[in-house]
């Protein structure tokens, strides 16, 4: 059964779109390694900044990031149901769901951060550049209030590297975590279901449409690949940003010609079509961001 798929207006153009994006993107690599220096003294000096302010020294300050992130970033696919020109790439079978109101909003804030800001007071939060006797200080006392940063900002490439690195790795982690979830009846009944109930079709919300239990599986992930690359902290800032931009991107319900799926090329990434047809089908493409273990495993199946 093919997945499903935007109107054909305007697709004859999408070539030369990605063509020209891919050429923008190599371009913004070459300047950028030609201006490391220089990118590299705005690094340091936006560290520099950031470790000394409070906002960003408090342990809920992650916590709270994605929360900020998330309600801009999901005005973005709002916004463009808007755009009729934009109509030409929505999925069929997504819905340009209105807005829920300020209180529904203060709710689903609250309810997201309260079980991770609970986690925030009790944990002592491990950055590479602090010393082990800095931490040995922060473990005496039961409340954390604040976390110990370190004092170097990371390179240019290190920034790049960790992002990378974790988003490839947490996508591992969760495509086994969403595979157990959807092959288990009750598994799927309890955990995931919730997730693929939206009737009036996929929109941009359902994001964060998840039970506490995958919500919990979902950022304890994340933080684990972060983890495990040894993140700077504000690599894990900057990894907000991105991981959040492509969860709503994979939801929004429109599959654009500039999408981060048709600019990294071999069909590397998923993109919101795919993860729509996961929605709709629910037997295939698991991986959030990727493809490789999904598109193994359908082979494995063929032979």
């Amino acid at each position: 059964m093919a997945a499903p798929s935007t109107t054909a207006c305007g697709k004859g153009s999408r070539p030369r779109v990605v063509v020209v994006l891919r050429v923008l993107c190599v371009l913004v690599l070459g300047t950028s390694f030609v201006c490391q220096t220089t990118l590299q003294e705005n690094i340091d000096s936006l560290w520099n900044y950031l470790r000394h302010q409070r906002l960003y020294q408090t342990v809920y300050f992650e916590t709270w990031f994605v929360v900020f992130v998330y309600s801009i970033i999901a005005l973005v696919p709002e916004a463009m149901a808007k755009v009729s020109y934009l109509s030409q790439y929505r999925i069929e079978g997504t819905s340009d769901k209105p807005r829920p109101s300020i209180p529904e909003l203060l709710l689903e804030g609250t309810l997201y951060m309260l079980p991770f800001a609970a986690l925030d007071t009790v944990m002592v939060k491990r950055f590479p550049g602090v010393s082990e006797d800095v931490l040995q200080l922060k473990r005496q006392d039961w409340v954390q209030r604040t976390r110990a940063l370190p004092e170097h900002a990371p390179t240019l490439g290190q920034m790049i590297w960790q992002i990378i690195a974790a988003l490839v790795i947490y996508d591992a982690m969760f495509y086994v975590i969403h595979y157990s979830v959807h092959r288990n009846a009750f598994l799927y009944k309890t955990i995931h279901a919730h997730h693929h109930d939206h009737p009036g079709g996929l929109h941009g919300r359902v994001t964060n449409r998840l039970t506490l239990a995958e919500r919990l599986a979902l950022v304890l992930s994340a933080n684990g690949s972060l983890r495990l690359v040894s993140a700077h902290p504000l690599s894990r800032t900057a990894y907000i940003i991105v991981f959040v931009g492509l969860l709503i991107e994979n939801h929004a319900g429109f599959d654009l010609p500039w999408s981060y799926d048709k600019i990294i090329p071999f069909g590397l990434m998923g993109g919101a079509a795919r993860h729509h047809a996961h929605h709709v089908y629910g037997a295939r493409h698991y991986q959030p961001f990727f493809t490789y273990i999904d598109n193994y495993m359908e082979q494995s199946k063929r032979q």
